[in-house]
């Protein structure tokens, strides 16, 4: 009798612990995670109205680890931190580390890009570099506002600039729309912006890209607002992206968009730099 009401007794305590654990779970979710998603090549795109993408697969994998509800918004790329900012939005993915940024949401990486030279002529194979084009070529660029690049890429650009062959526009559908009209001869743009464009459009003859010596790799991540996502919530998403970052799940889901060549490049550095990023966020 007394081993039985043990027992009891036991099993009791077991449940109410995991009934408070799952209470506490299910608190560490907000209600709702809105994240916002941009025109980015590979990186998230719209198609037969669902956005689609590197950074949704990244997304749904979050929200399959943790178990939190995601909603998914289109936004133009000028307006998706001014969303962030505001609170209007949770989390943004593909986005690089700033001060900026930093003083209102909170970075967590996954994953590296790196900007590549894309020139509209097959020619352009004859550069070897960004400042091999700026000094020996004649042709202009247009590059999207908002971007951030290595300040060697900047110095490069400002002498572009200086020598009137540089443009700024909007967002990349109208860079690699210039570029296929003839209207621009080249642009800046990472693997899964640029492999997608010349995948869709109609090029007369193929573009030729030059990887930079001026650009390192650079990492990416996810921003979460500070504003909106409690501590517990920003916690339990930091613990399911680390995961997933030692898991190796990230280049997987590359690999659904690129050969492996391409994603061998893009993740060549390993995951050590990933996770030693992530822990100076602690």
């Amino acid at each position: 009798m007394m081993r039985h009401w043990m027992r009891h007794r036991i099993f009791a305590i077991a449940g109410l612990w995991l009934g408070l654990a799952a209470a506490q779970a299910q608190e560490a979710c907000p209600a709702l995670t809105r994240v916002g998603f941009s025109d980015l090549g590979y990186t998230s795109f719209r198609e037969a109205g669902e956005i689609r993408g590197i950074s949704v697969d990244v997304a749904k994998e979050l929200a399959r680890r943790t178990g939190c509800r995601f909603e998914f918004i289109w936004y133009p790329r000028q307006r998706l931190f001014v969303e962030l900012e505001a609170g209007r939005i949770d989390m943004t993915l593909a986005a690089l580390r700033t001060p900026e940024r930093d003083a209102y949401a909170s970075f967590l990486p996954y994953a590296y890009l790196q900007y590549d030279l894309v020139l509209s002529d097959p020619a352009g194979q004859r550069y070897t570099s960004l400042t091999d084009f700026v000094a020996r070529g004649s042709g202009r660029l247009n590059v999207t506002r908002g971007m951030s690049y290595d300040p060697a890429v900047e110095t490069q650009l400002a002498l572009l600039a200086a020598a009137g062959r540089l443009e700024v526009v909007n967002d990349f559908d109208t860079v690699f729309g210039k570029l296929e009209m003839g209207r621009a001869d080249g642009t800046l743009a990472t693997p899964p912006i640029y492999a997608r464009h010349l995948k869709s459009r109609r090029f007369k003859a193929a573009p030729s890209v030059i990887p930079m010596p001026e650009s390192s790799a650079r990492i990416t991540g996810i921003y979460m607002s500070r504003k909106t996502v409690g501590a517990g919530a920003r916690a339990r998403y930091a613990s399911a992206i680390r995961s997933m970052v030692v898991d190796e799940v990230v280049p997987v889901l590359y690999a659904r968009y690129f050969d492996d060549a391409t994603v061998k490049r893009i993740f060549r550095q390993g995951s050590a730099p990933l996770l030693a990023a992530s822990a100076a966020q602690d």
